[in-house]
């Protein structure tokens, strides 16, 4: 390693390069902990909900737990990737600060000054020239991969981390490396679990070096070492709440979606003004951001510049096989992971087979893509050793200074529409659909909202739940445990269809599929609405005596005008008896009644696209006994008839062979058992259904049989 002179004018330049980047990226509105108008929604809002409602709990033990948000199956801040290491202390003060708050900007500003810190410190191990270091780091602060996490994954944006990981491995030792590793490592564990992954993967290749290699460390040492962070991580990471999911829902399916492209470090992806894309057949790859590893200009200009030097200097890297095996075996790995085993090599894309139990292990780092970090990182690093060797000191300044132009304005292609995003007018208060003043009471009145599926309404029912300090079910996590999650929808199920109704909770409907059984409520007691365009069941509402709003407010909101909210008598659409239902583009059939197993609509109905096609419907009032259904049959030379069958609450109700295209009419009975039940799932089987592919019509491989057109409950 080198000598050097410190002077502290230029010892200062990597912090300011630092702030002064996120300052040009990120914009001032950023910083400000009132600010809340850049949380769009998606993920960024999700971080800042596992926030809201951990700094309104009650302290738990371990600390990182949230049950506020998710109640039944709640976690922790770890799996709303809402950065502990911030979370947890900001709680400690939370009395003293405002509401809102939010510590993005500030943790983003901290990784951007962080990067350039760390990156000046790794340059400084090959380089005595304070400036040549300074100007170093403008290629690890203007890299592409952290830029894209901005509003995004704000927790991914600890690079730092990874140059830390890197100086350690690289750095000569010393006595308190453990204490470092040990800092690093917790550090880590509290920030995001893929930075805590890259970090171990990085330790145990120190480990292995300062033993094997350096011999600078002896094997009893080593295995205290390892005991020691060993337990420190565990309690690190049992506080912050990795464990309050079982391992097994820690786990997700899908590794391979998101991977490395072997093209990756060249492919812009619309970051650059001057390299094209390269055009990405694999769906996952293209519509996502994850495998995005663009150098930028700059870099790629270094990276010719190093291949000069090497051709001209013969620069020799046996001292780096030598002296750092195994952190180069670590990287390697670590890269051949993230490229996992559906290979992509720009838009031509292939897949190796993996026996099922490895797949199990390799997909708790789904997004193997990210894994692919510390070998883009080293490979910036190891560039500008070759140019800081292989040319004079004036060649090298003028090399980073063009290097470092050319990676500001060509990343700006990606960074400037950000920073528009995250510079939008400052504003404390989130735009909300929900206008009734309704809202409002119910909020002070309630303890609890909830809905009993699954939720689509996550972010607005999330934001008016931190609002109010409501406890919610309506939820979006980076981590689930499915066997809480289903015993708890289970649960709330039991509640609306069998009773009696939680007094503290408000109940939300997506739409009356999502509760196929009648809901049990007293009209005379309970509300059930439609508000805002929400379906709402407020129990006890009509009798509540001691509601929080004035007498004004709790007068306007009983009466709930037309164009605010209307007052149902069940979630269901009324059905008439004789009513003809039209499942056509236009007709209501396909929104009030349609599951799974069809198309999209056309001018005259919906084909069946799969073998079996369902419906859901409530049963008329006026006991229907038959049932008439008119349709269409896919048919060609090759196919010249469909058979079809229908069944109903589990019950066949009747056969039919369609032996023409159009003008088909099915009638069917409607037996005791299937009445008994109010409500009628009705199911299509298209037992020979084919694709006009198949009988070389068009390349549409759509299975076809049925073509529904109208369906009516007669007498």
């Amino acid at each position: 390693m080198v000598k050097r002179e410190v002077n502290l004018y230029l010892f200062l330049l990597p912090l300011l390069i630092g702030a002064a980047a996120f300052f040009l990226i990120a914009g001032p509105h950023f910083l400000n902990p009132l600010n809340i108008a850049w949380l769009s929604g998606g993920d960024s809002l999700q971080h800042y909900l596992g926030w809201a409602f951990f700094r309104n709990s009650p302290w738990d033990w371990p600390l990182g737990l949230n049950p506020k948000y998710g109640m039944d199956f709640s976690n922790s801040i770890v799996f709303t990737d809402s950065i502990p290491l911030l979370a947890i202390p900001f709680k400690v003060i939370s009395r003293f600060l405002s509401e809102p708050f939010q510590y993005f900007g500030l943790w983003v500003l901290g990784c951007f000054v962080l990067q350039a810190w760390f990156a000046y410190k790794l340059v400084a191990l090959v380089s005595a020239n304070s400036l040549v270091c300074a100007l170093a780091t403008f290629f690890f602060v203007f890299s592409p991969p952290l830029i894209f996490r901005m509003g995004l994954h704000e927790s991914l944006m600890g690079h730092f981390l990874i140059l830390a990981g890197l100086y350690l491995n690289l750095r000569a030792q010393d006595k308190n490396q453990a204490v470092w590793w040990i800092l690093l490592l917790s550090v880590s564990a509290l920030t995001h679990f893929y930075f805590l992954v890259m970090l171990l993967v990085l330790w145990i290749a120190d480990l292995l070096g300062r033993t094997l290699v350096k011999k600078t460390a002896s094997p009893k040492f080593i295995l205290i070492e390892i005991g020691i962070t060993i337990f420190i991580l565990l309690f690190t990471l049992w506080q912050a709440g990795f464990f309050a999911v079982s391992g097994a829902s820690g786990a997700t399916r899908g590794f391979g979606d998101f991977r490395t492209n072997l093209l990756a470090l060249f492919n812009s992806r619309g970051w650059s003004y001057w390299l094209k894309p390269i055009n990405l057949h694999d769906s996952v790859e293209a519509a996502t951001g994850e495998g995005f590893q663009y150098l930028g200009a700059g870099n790629l200009f270094l990276l010719l510049c190093a291949i000069c030097a090497l051709i001209k200097r013969k620069l020799s890297l046996q001292v780096v096989w030598q002296k750092y095996l195994f952190l180069l075996l670590a990287l390697l790995a670590m890269a051949l992971i993230s490229f996992s085993n559906h290979i992509g090599i720009g838009s031509w894309n292939f897949r190796l087979d993996l026996p099922t139990p490895f797949l199990s292990v390799l997909s708790f780092v789904r997004s193997s893509a990210r894994l692919f970090w510390p070998f883009y990182y080293a490979s910036i690093f190891l560039i500008l050793y070759w140019i800081i060797k292989g040319y004079s000191k004036k060649t090298t300044y003028l090399i980073l200074v063009i290097g470092a132009l050319f990676q500001i304005i060509d990343t700006s292609a990606g960074w400037r529409p950000m920073r528009k995003i995250m510079n939008v007018p400052i504003s404390s208060e989130f735009k909300s659909p929900l206008k009734n003043p309704f809202w409002k009471a119910a909020g002070l009145h309630y303890q609890n909202v909830v809905m009993n599926e699954r939720p689509i309404f996550w972010e607005t029912f999330g934001l008016y739940a931190a609002q109010y300090g409501l406890s919610t079910n309506m939820v979006h996590l980076a981590r689930l445990d499915d066997g809480k999650a289903n015993k708890s929808m289970e649960k709330l199920r039991k509640e609306v269809n069998q009773g009696p109704l939680n007094v503290n909770s408000l109940y939300i409907f997506r739409d009356w599929k999502d509760s196929p059984q009648q809901i049990r409520f007293d009209p005379k007691v309970d509300l059930l609405a439609r508000i805002d365009g929400f379906n709402v069941l407020a129990p006890g509402w009509k009798v509540c005596a001691n509601c929080p709003p004035r007498a004004s407010e709790k007068a306007l909101v009983e009466k709930l005008t037309a164009s605010e909210a209307s007052e149902l008598n069940q979630l269901a659409p009324e059905i008439s008896l004789g009513e003809k239902i039209i499942f056509s583009s236009q007709g209501r059939g396909r929104v009030d009644f349609m599951l799974e197993g069809w198309g999209y609509g056309e001018n005259w109905g919906t084909w069946a696209i799969a073998p079996q096609a369902k419906l859901i419907f409530n049963f008329p009032s006026s006991k229907p006994k038959k049932m008439v259904i008119n349709t269409k049959a896919f048919l060609a030379p090759k196919h010249l008839q469909q058979e079809i069958e229908v069944w109903g609450n589990g019950s066949l109700l009747g056969k039919a062979i369609l032996k023409k295209s159009d003008a088909n009419q099915i009638e069917v009975t409607l037996p005791d058992q299937v009445m008994a039940n109010p409500i009628l799932n009705l199911e299509f089987r298209s037992i020979n259904a084919v694709s006009p592919k198949d009988m070389g019509l068009s390349a549409d491989e759509r299975l076809l049989g049925i073509g529904l057109q109208s369906i009516q409950f007669t007498r």
